[in-house]
């Protein structure tokens, strides 16, 4: 059950990174960047439960936070260089 999950996981990540690089604006691509950067996460974690390796656990969750700290400062830079139209 966690292949096929895994497969479906994969698969959700490979649409969200074509959105990634063909986005037609920044936003767009920086909101697939942080789905695709979730999907990550639930992949390591769903990899660690496939291999039965508990350490996997601790290097999802140092990289959902490197990935919120990732988000925050694409936010600030939007916030400062966004233009009113």
């Amino acid at each position: 059950m966690i292949e096929v999950t895994l497969v479906f996981t994969v698969a959700a990540s490979l649409v969200c990174f074509v959105r990634l690089m063909r986005g037609p604006t920044l936003v767009d691509r920086i909101i697939a960047g942080s789905v695709v950067g979730t999907m990550l996460f639930a992949l390591i974690l769903l990899f660690g439960l496939f291999l039965e390796e508990p350490m996997m656990i601790d290097v999802a969750l140092v990289y959902s936070v490197l990935h919120f700290a990732d988000m925050l400062i694409y936010a600030k830079y939007l916030g400062r260089h966004r233009r009113v139209a």
